[in-house]
């Protein structure tokens, strides 16, 4: 009647091993261990098309939901999943369970855009291209996101895609064909 997902989550070592600095270790354990059980699953996902990013290409830097930086210092009314750059490229991140209805979507892609066309984030993001990748469940559900007026900016794909084929697989669907991430360099394991 209680059951609870097993939660996973990295011990000191692998915080250490993956280049966190370690004095910050107790804040992000106790953020795991305070985190509803109904998060899990988003943040599961989150992390697989993080490790992804991580595995394939040269990911440099990632603002992940946590950071602060999104309510303090870039507050464009969203919380992005995550932020990463990568190789020469750049992308906001978002993982669609299905659990937002059109309203939040929405809104969620209407801040983007306007965040993008005041020059907020070339302001933020000097030098990068801007770009909202969305990784979701279904195509049904890919086509209903379309229909919310997104811009061509916001690209599409579905988790199984995004996991299967190569990151820099022509996957990626927008409102104007069908795109491809550019070049990425495989990291031997």
């Amino acid at each position: 009647m209680h059951f609870q997902t097993p939660l996973y989550y990295l011990g000191k070592l692998g915080w250490h091993a993956v280049g966190n600095p370690m004095d910050s270790y107790r804040d992000y354990r106790r953020g795991i261990e305070q985190r509803a059980e109904r998060d899990i699953d988003h943040i599961l996902a989150i992390y697989d098309v993080l490790l992804k990013f991580i595995l394939e290409s040269e990911a440099k830097r990632i603002i992940g939901s946590e950071s602060g930086i999104w309510q303090e210092q870039i507050d464009f009314g969203n919380i992005p999943d995550a932020w990463i750059q990568f190789n020469k490229d750049a992308a906001f991140i978002e993982v669609d369970l299905d659990t937002e209805g059109g309203r939040v979507l929405r809104r969620k892609f209407d801040n983007y855009t306007r965040f993008n066309e005041s020059g907020g984030f070339h302001n933020r993001f000097p030098g990068f291209p801007f770009k909202v990748l969305v990784i979701t469940t279904t195509e049904a559900r890919i086509e209903f996101m379309e229909q919310l007026g997104v811009s061509n900016d916001i690209w599409f794909c579905t988790m199984e895609e995004f996991l299967r084929e190569k990151l820099d697989h022509e996957h990626w669907f927008a409102l104007n064909g069908f795109y491809a991430l550019l070049a990425s360099k495989q990291k031997e394991v």
